[in-house]
């Protein structure tokens, strides 16, 4: 068996299983697209109007106000974009702040860096000195000033480090918009809003988000319902609870749903009260990412690529056994691999599920045959998004003998 690690484009590279196997799909100059596409932003950053609180034409105004551009989407009414400019030359510091894998892809798009992103900051900077903050692997994101000195780094553990004067790419610092903060809007891709509508939640709707942290879908489930559904909202970590508590707080969505940390892969026994009695499911599992960007630099292997399908049947099967007869489920990932995609439907059939064809505008088909005009996927390198996939399911009301 060959082995080793192949290079696709600049810092991602994988193994010589996975890359034979992905060859089954693409040509090699397409993955390379593709993965380029991965390194860059889009050239549209989402966010999804809290329509609760405020309408879009409003919020755009209020943007605008601020001298903000700001535009609707084409498709969806509550979908705002701001344009992404870059790349940009970034000018060199003769000090520098290593920053986290995640902090450095944040602020390669123009969000400052802080604290709790820093790995390590040169003993000699000092307060107010130009630094340059760079990724783990060595790759330059921005040119900015030290909020804090090597000196006060050990103490200190909220705030800002860097605040980000030029980056490889821009948009506004949306988490620290004052509109943000009043609720009004939540950072959300364009195919992650896409998901809600495919599951369609109306008011009296019984919704179990299997996966629901950090709580863009479990609010966008509450906006579309009115808050009139009664969703349950379920992540295993703890941390992660508290974030989409947080999250929904700022948006104003307290009461309107039940929020508990468990493992939805042992829902089934664990809360045997929403056996049978769910009318809607969504499981948006943990996933490879293969599709999330930006990202600098990623190493995937396909051993990892089956396990992390593997674990994702586990919570189909628990769906399957939550729905009612009738009941609908919606399954979305962030990433590329038939296996944890349309091969993950063709196990959803073997447990009784049908699969009930969408069609999302600009969006293109399954990359199997036989889901070819059923699901629906997104890519970087095509449609400009963070690569996704989604599928609706239906647990049919009279089951076949």
């Amino acid at each position: 068996m060959v082995s080793g690690e192949i290079e696709i484009v600049k810092g991602h590279r994988l193994d010589y299983q996975l890359y034979q196997y992905l060859l089954q799909y693409f040509s090699d100059g397409e993955l390379q697209s593709l993965f380029d596409a991965v390194r860059r932003p889009p050239n549209r950053y989402y966010v999804r109007v809290n329509t609760m609180k405020i309408s879009p034409g409003d919020l755009i105004t209020m943007l605008r106000e601020h001298s903000m551009d700001a535009y609707t989407d084409e498709n969806l009414p509550e979908a705002l974009w701001f344009p992404v400019k870059g790349p940009n030359r970034v000018p060199s510091a003769r000090k520098y702040v290593l920053a986290n894998k995640r902090a450095a892809e944040s602020v390669y798009m123009g969000a400052n860096l802080y604290i709790p992103g820093v790995v390590r900051m040169g003993d000699e900077v000092k307060r107010g000195d130009e630094v340059n903050v760079i990724a783990p692997d060595g790759e330059i994101v921005a040119f900015g000033t030290a909020e804090i000195g090597y000196d006060e780094i050990r103490s200190v553990k909220r705030g800002v480090a860097v605040r980000t004067l030029i980056s490889v790419y821009e948009l506004p610092k949306i988490r620290e918009m004052h509109e943000y903060a009043l609720g009004l809007f939540y950072d959300q891709s364009l195919p992650a809003q896409w998901v809600t509508h495919i599951l369609d939640p109306g008011p009296g709707d019984v919704i179990v988000d299997m996966n629901a942290a950090p709580g863009g879908k479990t609010s966008h489930v509450v906006q579309l319902s009115g808050g009139k559904a009664v969703v349950y909202a379920f992540d295993r970590s703890e941390n992660k609870i508290r974030e989409m508590i947080e999250n929904l707080g700022r948006l104003g969505m307290n009461g309107l749903y039940r929020v508990e940390a468990r493992d939805t892969r042992f829902l089934d026994v664990d809360r045997p009260d929403l056996v049978n009695s769910v009318d809607r499911v969504l499981i948006d599992p943990p996933c490879t990412d293969m599709g999330v960007r930006p990202r600098l630099f990623d190493v995937k292997t396909m051993e990892t690529v089956k396990s992390t399908a593997e674990y994702q049947r586990q919570f189909i099967k628990v769906a399957w056994k939550l729905l009612k007869p009738g009941g609908t489920l919606v399954y979305s990932t962030c990433t590329i691999p038939p296996l944890e995609n349309e091969d993950n439907m063709a196990y959803a059939e073997s447990l009784g599920f049908e699969v009930i064809s969408i069609s999302i505008p600009n969006a293109t088909g399954g990359l199997i045959d036989k889901y070819g005009d059923s699901v629906v996927r997104f890519y970087p390198h095509r449609h400009g998004t963070p690569g996704f996939f989604i599928a609706k399911l239906i647990k049919p009301a009279q089951m076949h003998q």
